[in-house]
């Protein structure tokens, strides 16, 4: 299932919205049957896997996601490039960040976007992205997910608006606490206290 503008201008704008997140549970499909049908190690990371885990815990607190992140081995790229051109994707670089487009007529905004596991993944930060892991398969998730401890250390690293907005969301859904803090990088504990705080401040009980 691919992007069709017709389809799309037809619907009604919250319907069309509804079709955006077909069309990304879709690439998510056909983009990670390739790698396990190819024998390549990855894990879904970024809004995707935050979406897993709190779905697991708490499913009032899921948020949606326009794009596909993947945890993959620098290494494998090659092989993983191989593994999915035959399903319509296309490996680009758009200022420094490497993504497979949907198809030669893909946005970037709707792309699977690649973090390499062990290397930098912020120019604001010295941690670089955890090893890729074995990854976690389970109901909550047709996919391999990043585990929770290295989803949230790329979250810390990674240090957007919207990071911190998964962070709180994945507290709220009670997916972590406070004592998650020693289970990261020693170097990222601060700020994930400070993050946590914020959302203690900011929500509360709040039943929104």
């Amino acid at each position: 299932m691919r992007f069709d503008h017709a389809t799309w201008s037809s619907l009604p704008g919250i319907l069309a919205a509804g079709y955006m997140q077909q069309l990304l549970f879709s690439r998510a499909e056909r983009f990670t049957r390739a790698l396990d049908d190819a024998g390549i190690p990855y894990a879904i990371c970024g809004g995707m896997a935050v979406m897993a885990w709190v779905t697991a815990s708490n499913p009032d607190y899921v948020r949606n996601t326009k794009d596909v992140d993947v945890c993959l081995r620098r290494a494998d790229l090659p092989a993983v490039t191989a593994a999915v051109t035959p399903h319509g994707f296309c490996f680009v670089e758009v200022n420094g960040v490497s993504m497979f487009l949907d198809g030669p007529d893909g946005t970037p905004k709707h792309a699977v976007h690649v973090v390499f596991a062990g290397e930098p993944g912020s120019r604001w930060e010295r941690e670089s992205v955890p090893d890729l892991g074995p990854g976690v398969r389970d109901a909550a998730f047709p996919w391999a997910r990043s585990e929770l401890e290295r989803l949230l250390t790329m979250k810390l690293i990674a240090q957007r608006v919207h990071d911190q907005t998964h962070v709180a969301d994945l507290w709220r859904a009670g997916a972590i606490d406070r004592a998650m803090a020693d289970r990261l990088p020693e170097s990222l504990r601060t700020r994930f206290l400070e993050w946590i705080g914020t959302a203690e401040r900011q929500y509360g009980d709040s039943p929104h």
